[in-house]
Order: C-alpha cells, then sequence, then structure tokens
C-alpha cells in the first residue's frame, strides 16, 4: 500500500488512529518477510544435502548395493523436485542459484513474473548476460564475497520497485563453498510504508512545536505585561516621593529626553529616518541643577532642548552615538558636548532607554559629570609621558627613578640593557644586581656616596664589569624631586657610558707622550707644516743636529729651508710638496748645505692630514740624515763592481784551466793505443767539459751566484752530441726544462749527474740501433725540491745486472753526487732506461 503524503492533512484528532492503521501493516509485512526468511533457510540446508548426498559414494565407509543405489538416486531427484517446486512458489519474491562462473544454475519464484522475466530467460545465463551492465561491478563483487564465505544484504532498486537481496554461500556439509545463492523479496510496500509513517511523524511533530511555540509566546508576552505594570506602578510610586529629592540633591546631572511619539528599533524599520525623528522632537523635558549647570544655561532655556540642538556640533558623531546606544538599550561614554556660549565641555555619562509595553522606544534617561578638568589632566599626562618615552628610550643614556621610602627602582629605561649587559627585569625584581656590576675597586665609593641623602644634583665617575667581563666607564648624575612639604620623595639620574671618552683621554696621553719622546729622542727631525706652508707647527730638536741651525730661524720663515737645498735637488722638493698637496705620500732624497758648506744627505718622507671634511690642513714629515748611507752605498757599489770583475776573471781562468786540462787529456790520449784506457780520457774529458761551462756561464752572465739551468743542459747535451759521434745517427733530444736558477754547489753536481746518465745513454743504449730518443726533463716541484728525469728507449740494463751494486765509475759517480745533493734515485728499465731524481738545493754559506 503506497501512502501520499499529500493526502494526509487531516484532523489532529485522526492522526493516532492512521498511525496505528500503518503500524499494523508494517508488523503483518515483517511478519511475512520472517517467514519468508525462515522458508529460504530450509531451502538451502535441503540444497547442502542434495549437494552432499550427490558426493557422498565417495566418502562413505561401506558400500551400497545397487537396487539402493537407484533408489537414493531417486530419492535424491524428488528431493530436487520438491525444492524446485518450493522455490517456483516462493512468494512476492525470487531464488536464484549461481556457480563460480557466475552463471545461473536455478533460478524461479513468484516475483520474476512481476518484473516480467522468467527461470528460461536466466537459467544457464551468466550475470553479465542478464543484469544491467551499470550493475555488473556490484553484483559481481558481492556474488565474489559470497563464494568467499562472506553474506551481503542490500536494498536494490530495479524498475521502479525496491528489493532486498541476501547473496549468501552455498556449502556442502563438509563446510565447502560450492555455489551462491540469491534470495529476493519485493519490499516496496513497507517501504513506502515506512515512509508515509514518517511523514505523519513530521508533521504531527511540526504540529506539536508550534502549539509549544505559541504557549510560550503567549506566557512571554503575559509575563511581560505584568513585569511592565508592575514596574509602571512601582515607577510612578517611587517617582512621587523621591525623584524630585535626588534631582535636587545630586551633583551629578540627571535628565530625561522624551520622544513626541514612541519609536519601533529593530531591522523592520528605516533606522536613518527614525533617527532623524529622534533628533527632530526628542525633548528634555526634566534636568536638574548640575546638569544645566553643565551647560551654563537656565532652566528655562534647557527645557525643550532638542537632541538636535544639543548635538548640532558633530551630528555625524551624534547619530552614530544614539545609533549604538538604541542597539544596546543602554550606553556608556565620554563625550566632548558645547554649552549654550559654544565652549567645549567633556560628559561622562550613562544612558539608559526608556520602553513602552509593546517595546518602543519613548524616550531616555541619562546621568551625566562635567569631566574637563580631568581630560585637560589627562591630556596633558599622556603628552608629558609620550614625551619622556620618547627622550627615555631613545637617548642612549641610562634614564632612571627610584623611590626613596620605601628604596625601590620605579624605572629604568631600556638603554640600561645595551650599557650593562643585563637584564632590567632582574633589576626590577632583584635591586642589588647593581651593586654586583660596580667594579669591586669603585664599589664602597659608590655605595657610600648614594646610600647619602640627595639635597641636590651630585655626580659621580665609575666603573661597572659587565657579565661578559668587560668594564665600562659610568658618569652618573641624580638630581632630587620633592613633594608639596619640600621634601625629597624621589630621585631621578641620568647615566652615561664614557667608556669611549675615557679610552680616548687615556690613548691621547700616551700617544702625546709617546710622540713626544719619540720627536725628543729620535735622530730624525720631526715637522708639522700648515697646508700653505707659512706656518712651521712642530720641529724637533734633531733639526739643529742635522741642518746645523737653529730652530728658530726656520720657526720665522719656513720657506727660508728651500735656500739650503742643493741647487740641483731643489725641484725635487718642489715636486714632492706639490704630490703632497694632491693627497700622495712622499720620500725624497736631496742635499743640503750646512752653514761651513758642508753638503749633507737628507731622506725627507712626507704625507698629509685630512681635517673632518675630508681637506688638507696640515703637512707631516719626517726628516732623516742619510750621510753616512749614501757614502756607504758608494763604497759598497764601487766593492761590487771590482768583485764582479774579479769573479768574473776568475770563473774565466777556472774555464779555461779546464779547457788546458781537457787539452793534455786529449794529447796524451793520440799515445794511447787501449781502447779501455782511451775511452777513460774522453769520459774524462766530457766531465771537465761539464764543469767548464758552468763557469764560462757564470763569467759571461749577469748573475756571479746563480747558473740559468736550461741553456746550460742545452750546451751540454750538445757537447756530449758531438763528443760521441752522434751526428750519422738517428739519435734524437727531447727536452723539456722549466726556467730553473741553481746555486754553483748545486749545479756543478746536477751537471755531472746528466753527464753521466747522457754518456750511458749513449754508449750503451743504441748499441745494436742507431735511432732512438733520449728524453731530459726538469721541473720544480715546489718551493724547495726539483726533479731530474732522464729517459731513453733504448735496449736498457742487460738480464741479471745490478745496478745498485755496479761498480762501473760512472754510476758510482751518479750515486756519490747524489747522496752529495741529498737526492733520491728511482730507476726503472722496463722499457728502456728511466733515472727520476728528486733533490733540494744545497744551501751553503751566502757569498758577498
Amino acid at each position: 500500500m503506497c501512502i501520499d503524503p499529500t493526502k494526509i492533512d487531516r484532523p489532529l484528532e485522526t492522526c493516532e488512529a492512521l498511525v496505528a492503521e500503518q503500524t499494523a501493516k508494517i508488523r503483518q509485512l515483517e511478519e511475512d518477510l520472517q517467514q519468508q526468511r525462515e522458508l529460504c533457510q530450509k531451502l538451502e540446508a535441503q540444497l547442502k544435502a542434495v549437494e552432499n548426498a550427490g558426493f557422498s559414494g565417495s566418502v562413505t565407509e561401506f558400500d551400497i548395493t545397487d537396487d539402493d543405489r537407484v533408489r537414493l538416486i531417486a530419492s535424491l531427484e524428488k528431493s530436487q523436485e520438491m525444492y524446485r517446486t518450493l522455490i517456483k512458489h516462493y512468494p512476492n519474491g525470487s531464488v536464484f542459484l549461481f556457480d563460480r562462473d557466475l552463471r545461473y544454475t536455478l533460478v524461479d519464484g513468484q516475483g520474476l513474473a512481476a518484473v516480467g522475466l522468467s527461470k528460461e530467460q536466466l537459467e544457464g545465463k551468466t550475470l553479465w548476460e542478464v543484469s544491467p551492465p551499470e550493475d555488473w561491478s556490484l553484483f559481481e563483487a558481492k556474488y565474489r564475497a559470497a563464494l568467499a564465505g562472506k553474506e551481503n544484504t542490500f536494498e536494490y532498486k530495479y524498475r521502479g520497485r525496491i528489493y532486498s537481496k541476501t547473496i549468501a554461500p552455498v556449502k556442502n556439509d563438509r563446510e565447502e563453498i560450492f555455489a551462491g545463492m540469491v534470495v529476493t523479496q519485493d519490499i516496496t510496500e513497507k517501504k513506502q510504508a515506512e515512509i508515509g509513517l514518517q511523514e505523519i511523524k513530521n508533521q504531527l511533530k511540526i504540529k506539536y512545536q508550534k502549539r509549544t511555540e505559541d504557549l510560550k509566546a503567549a506566557n512571554t508576552q503575559l509575563r511581560e505585561e505584568i513585569i511592565y505594570r508592575w514596574r509602571a506602578e512601582e515607577a510612578l510610586r517611587e517617582s512621587q516621593e523621591q525623584l524630585e529629592l535626588f534631582f535636587s540633591q545630586s551633583l551629578d546631572g540627571f535628565f530625561f529626553m522624551m520622544l513626541d511619539e514612541p519609536v519601533q528599533w529593530d531591522n523592520t524599520v528605516d533606522k536613518e529616518k527614525v533617527l532623524d525623528y529622534v533628533f527632530a522632537n526628542g525633548r528634555v523635558t526634566k534636568a536638574n541643577d548640575a546638569l544645566i549647570a553643565q551647560y551654563g544655561g537656565t532652566r528655562e532655556e534647557f527645557i525643550g532642548r532638542t537632541l538636535y540642538s544639543l548635538l548640532s556640533h558633530d551630528l555625524t558623531g551624534g547619530r552614530e552615538i544614539i545609533r549604538q546606544f538604541f542597539d544596546g538599550g543602554r550606553i556608556h561614554i565620554e563625550n566632548e558636548n558645547r554649552k549654550f556660549d559654544g565652549l567645549p565641555v567633556w560628559v561622562e555619562g550613562d544612558y539608559i532607554c526608556i520602553y513602552d509595553s509593546p517595546g518602543r522606544i519613548v524616550g531616555y534617561f541619562g546621568v551625566q559629570r562635567d569631566i574637563s578638568d580631568r581630560k585637560k589632566t589627562e591630556a596633558a599626562l599622556k603628552e608629558s609621558e609620550e614625551r619622556f618615552r620618547q627622550l627615555a628610550e631613545n637617548i642612549e643614556s641610562v634614564f632612571w627613578m627610584v623611590n626613596v621610602q620605601p628604596q625601590e627602582i620605579i624605572y629604568i629605561s631600556p638603554a640600561y640593557e645595551k650599557i650593562w649587559g643585563r637584564s632590567s627585569a632582574d633589576l626590577y625584581a632583584y635591586g642589588r644586581f647593581f651593586a654586583e656590576s660596580l667594579h669591586p675597586e669603585d664599589r664602597d665609593r659608590v655605595l657610600a656616596t648614594l646610600t647619602k641623602p640627595i639635597e641636590s644634583e651630585n655626580e659621580i665617575e665609575y666603573r661597572i664589569v659587565r657579565p661578559d667581563g668587560e668594564i665600562r666607564w659610568i658618569r652618573d648624575r641624580a638630581f632630587p624631586i620633592r613633594n608639596q612639604v619640600g621634601q625629597v620623595y624621589r630621585i631621578v639620574g641620568i647615566a652615561e657610558d664614557i667608556s669611549e671618552g675615557k679610552q680616548a683621554e687615556k690613548a691621547i696621553r700616551e700617544s702625546e707622550e709617546r710622540f713626544r719622546q719619540l720627536a725628543e729622542n729620535i735622530q730624525d727631525s720631526f715637522w708639522l707644516l700648515s697646508a700653505e706652508f707659512t706656518d712651521l707647527l712642530y720641529l724637533s730638536p734633531a733639526y739643529e743636529q742635522i741642518w746645523g741651525r737653529s730652530s728658530e730661524e726656520l720657526y720665522a720663515e719656513p720657506l727660508k729651508l728651500m735656500e739650503w737645498v742643493h741647487p740641483e735637488d731643489r725641484h725635487l722638493l718642489q715636486e714632492a710638496m706639490t704630490r703632497v698637496l694632491e693627497g700622495d705620500s712622499t720620500s725624497t732624497e736631496y742635499r743640503i748645505f750646512l752653514p761651513d758648506g758642508t753638503i749633507r744627505w737628507v731622506c725627507d718622507r712626507a704625507f698629509p692630514i685630512y681635517d673632518e671634511s675630508g681637506k688638507i690642513y696640515r703637512i707631516a714629515g719626517i726628516g732623516e740624515d742619510i750621510s753616512d748611507r749614501k757614502c756607504t752605498e758608494a763604497r759598497i757599489q764601487a766593492a761590487l763592481r771590482e768583485k764582479e770583475v774579479l769573479l768574473k776573471e776568475i770563473h774565466h781562468r777556472v774555464k779555461n784551466n779546464m779547457q788546458v786540462i781537457s787539452s793534455l787529456l786529449q794529447l796524451q790520449a793520440q799515445y794511447v793505443e787501449d781502447e779501455p784506457t782511451l775511452a777513460l780520457f774522453e769520459e774524462s774529458q766530457t766531465r771537465i767539459h761539464s764543469m767548464a761551462l758552468i763557469h764560462e756561464q757564470l763569467y759571461q752572465s749577469e748573475h756571479l751566484d746563480r747558473i740559468d739551468l736550461p741553456p746550460y743542459v742545452q750546451n751540454l747535451v750538445a757537447n756530449l752530441y758531438q763528443s760521441f759521434g752522434c751526428g750519422n745517427t738517428a739519435i734524437q733530444f727531447n727536452l723539456n726544462l722549466d726556467p730553473i736558477y741553481l746555486n754553483i754547489e748545486t749545479a756543478i753536481p746536477c751537471g755531472l749527474i746528466i753527464n753521466e746518465l747522457v754518456s750511458n745513454s749513449l754508449k750503451y743504449a743504441f748499441a745494436q740501433s742507431l735511432v732512438g730518443e733520449i728524453n731530459i726533463e726538469l721541473h720544480k716541484i715546489n718551493f724547495q725540491e726539483f726533479q731530474l728525469i732522464i729517459q731513453d728507449n733504448g735496449s736498457g740494463f742487460p738480464p741479471g745486472f745490478d745496478v745498485e751494486n755496479a761498480e762501473t765509475l760512472g754510476l758510482r759517480l751518479v750515486r756519490m753526487l747524489a747522496y752529495q745533493l741529498e737526492a733520491s734515485i728511482a730507476i726503472d728499465s722496463q722499457c728502456g732506461t728511466c733515472y727520476n731524481i728528486v733533490f733540494k738545493e744545497l744551501n751553503y754559506r751566502q757569498r758577498i
């Protein structure tokens, strides 16, 4: 049965009968549904029994005869037919059995025909063949869940009907799930009945709430009328007895402002129009003497005044105040009004709306007092406090204030934390921290001064110790503040950090003392001139010793100095003074004439001094007598020239002597027929030639103590190339030499090593082939170390050759020279022969 909600509009007395009727129908539907569920459960149990019977032959523990099997099968077929009949006649619904492929194996029930379906259309079909595509995912998930052992019950709408679907697993006696079952029940009438019942309940609830609200409103209105009448009676009675007395004796101003007609004040009215009416028709009907005195008028002038006339000086602000007042029903404000003569008057007042019984505003009552004097005092105090705050918080000094009795700190400015490095909060809480911050040497003196009564301005300087250990100097000035009877009740003060000033004073004193001692005791002459060269501001005593003239003479005429400068050097001094005026520091050496005609050398160093604006306003300088130094330099230069000539001559003679020795060896070798002996003579010649090349390069070079290694090695290799007759071979030299200079003590052993190793390569490395390469590299590893690499791509050492213990003269000589150089040698004969030698430059006594 479907209930039309639009037809429920019945009298209230029939609602209960209608609810009972619908409740009975719902109860009957629930009983039918319960019977159908019990029938489904029985059907499911019977299906399990049928399924288990089909498999019982494989699990029984005893054999049965063929007749028994035939009877059992007939019984099962009869049982299946009976259950099919039960399913077919399943009232108001249908039953579906599906296998694991979601294919319906059994479908029947009276509910199929209601939706236009038949079992022939469904049996043997899969879920996807008979169900709407939009429901595939829903049904598949539910079916799969049933095959997994989970039962689901849900509501499903199909072709305008509502069905209750129960999808459950079907198990055999071994609790194995072999199929699923869907039981569908049409619950459309039940749902419609539930909806109709709920709508009836909602209608009843609405009518009940409305009746309740009406009763509450009636009670509220009645209570308000009673209260209003009672208040009116009380007000009338009390006003008769007390109002006049209260008005007349009160020091505060009282008044009534009443409207000609009551006004409504809520969201249903145009509040701007209401305010226009209130300002034009709100009139003072009663006021006491105190209020009239506030406005400086008479009672005749005041009574009958409209709100517009009282607030005409600021209508916009007045309208906003009245708006807030009417919104809240009462207000407390401080406002600037105008007296009758136009002068401002500040009033503080409390105002309360007066309502009639319907809640309309008929006027208002006010109490106000004149606070003009207080406002002036507050403004002056605020201005004073603001000036004090800005001053105290922006000055770098510490402003402080203390009470005399009891002794406590009232205020200390933020600069305290910056200067003292301590928290102001701690000082407020624990005043003793001030004493703890005092320097131990000043503490007793300061505390004794501060504990004395201060009757006048007092100033004291002391040191404090910050938490980080830094010491600062403080200048503290204290001033007494007296009360009306002349007693000191507070002390204020300003504490200033004067550390920089103290340090500057100390630095100036120390600097002046150092300068005085330096200027009066050094042998150089210190002088200070004005930027115009017209005034000599200072001249140290050493001037008279250097120049042989009195200081007074130069103080009187500073430019006279140029007359005593050698004519050939005056332009040097003039150019130096011009450069100083341009901001440069100069150093000038020039000659001067003493009074006896003696010439002296002076080195004058001058530099500019700038003022605060960056302009040069002083020129300072130091004059030094360098006569002895000049003479010494001249003698040294002459001696050096003589020594250079001598050293070049010595190197030339050593080179010539070595050439003579080499020539003698060559002559002697002409009489030697033994090949080994002849080879020894030739090796000695190359060794002597390698040393002679060094001396030859020294006397040809500008540097007599350093050898330029790259050209020396090139000449040495060229000589060896010629000595060993390599002109007819294809042996190539590859030189990779950094620009390195070595002293003679290091260059000679290094050259001998190159001579020996290159000679070995030329003699032995290419005995079987006239083609090859010899690489010579010389690099600077760091500031002290050098690397020498000599490598050939020849045959290398013969098998079994012990390089470390070889007794040949060349290798023994290489080891001795390497030892002399404190060098390390690494030998690699994997591919040819490679010598890697790392050595340092020998540091012998420096030559003069």
